[in-house]
């Protein structure tokens, strides 16, 4: 295997920081873009107002913003794709439709990143965070939201959760990537080491997670957070000559460290459906992260050679144990946050997504689980 440094270079993955932006997301556009920021400054005001859409259809169209950087691509992604969301999903009755003023730069926008024109978990959490400190890290006590729809703790909570659980996450990375190399060499000494502190890593993912129920209430997650992150049904793009499009809204799925873990661990979906939506999922993912996502599924050799050493495959087996941990965590709080307020409201338990996350999630976790199962019951 290649450097490790050379490899994540090549998909643009920072070492300490993983699937973040190696620099901090920019905090405005250009003065081209000035409309736009003074939009997203007064974003949640407007819409707790009602006058959001008014503002909306008060833009003028920016067909070709200069957007030069990756950085000024990524910003405006954010803006535009919150801009269209809270513009079709702004209480009381969503709209089927997105006004050419954002539709136009949008659907641009996200063909120069290489991603749908929806608003995904690569603007809304990896891009949608500001440290306050910038002499102290990325951590959950420093950071701070960029954009929010109706605003206040709760919604800043739920993405920047998200963001510690990505930084804390990126550690895993190079690690992984260490262990796979020391296995090619057979040195399972060391493959047995790196796996041991990716496992310290795994268990203090799930730790993160947990954090989510302090500042973020179901009741509020559900009602005032949810609906904006929803998925696209028949919405027309006007001015782009698109036919209405269906694109699903933010996902974990979406996450390409989630993805990476079972990459690396060589996890094979059998669920068809399962399979076909975390493979969908990818299109939502900045391009070079999906393609390190194929690269490390066609380079993995951690399953494969587990077998040839009793305490590498006993790591190996906590690995995949603390997976489960994380996805029966994750489970339960998708049961508390979207299925039991579902049934209080009387309201479809559908995801973000797009799915039923209670039916998605167990299919991953039972995947999990049986990969374990595999192994204990595997012949000596």
């Amino acid at each position: 295997m290649p450097g490790f440094t050379e490899i994540l270079n090549k998909f643009n993955i920072c070492p300490k920081r993983g699937f973040l932006p190696s620099n901090d997301p920019l905090l405005k556009l250009p003065n081209c873009c000035q409309k736009w920021e003074t939009l997203a400054s007064n974003l949640s005001a407007y819409i707790n107002a009602g006058i959001l859409r008014e503002k909306v259809d008060e833009l003028p169209i920016i067909e070709n913003p200069e957007l030069n950087t990756q950085a000024e691509l990524e910003r405006a992604m954010l803006l535009l794709s919150c801009f269209a969301h809270a513009y079709v999903h702004s209480p009381p009755e969503s709209r089927k439709y997105i006004p050419a003023s954002i539709a136009l730069p949008w659907v641009k926008v996200a063909k120069e990143l290489g991603r749908k024109p929806i608003l995904s978990h690569s603007s809304v959490v990896l891009n949608n965070w500001r440290r306050l400190d910038l002499e102290r890290p990325i951590q959950l006590d420093n950071l701070a939201t960029l954009l929010q729809f109706h605003g206040g703790l709760d919604e800043s909570w739920f993405y920047l959760v998200t963001v510690e659980i990505e930084q804390v996450g990126a550690k895993a990375i190079p690690l992984v990537l260490e262990t796979i190399d020391s296995l090619e060499k057979e040195d399972f000494s060391k493959a047995k080491n790196c796996l041991d502190q990716v496992n310290l890593i795994l268990s203090d993912l799930t730790a993160v997670l947990k954090r989510m129920y302090e500042s973020c209430d179901p009741h509020i997650f559900y009602l005032r957070v949810r609906p904006f992150l929803a998925s696209f049904e028949a919405i027309e793009y006007r001015g782009t000559g698109l036919p209405p499009q269906n694109h699903h809204g933010g996902s974990a799925a979406q996450s390409s460290l989630l993805q990476f873990f079972d990459a690396a661990f060589g996890i094979e979906y059998e669920n068809r459906h399962t399979k076909e939506y975390l493979q969908l999922m990818r299109h939502h993912m900045p391009h070079q992260h999906a393609a390190f996502l194929s690269y490390i599924e066609k380079t993995t050799c951690i399953r494969s050679k587990a077998s040839k050493n009793k305490a590498f495959e006993k790591a190996f087996k906590a690995s995949i144990e603390l997976l489960i941990a994380f996805r029966n965590e994750h489970l339960k709080m998708v049961a508390l946050y979207i299925m039991k307020q579902a049934k209080q409201s009387q309201s479809e338990a559908k995801g973000t997504g797009g799915t039923n996350p209670m039916v998605f999630l167990k299919s991953v976790r039972n995947q999990n689980e049986d990969l374990v199962q595999g192994l204990l019951n595997k012949k000596d």
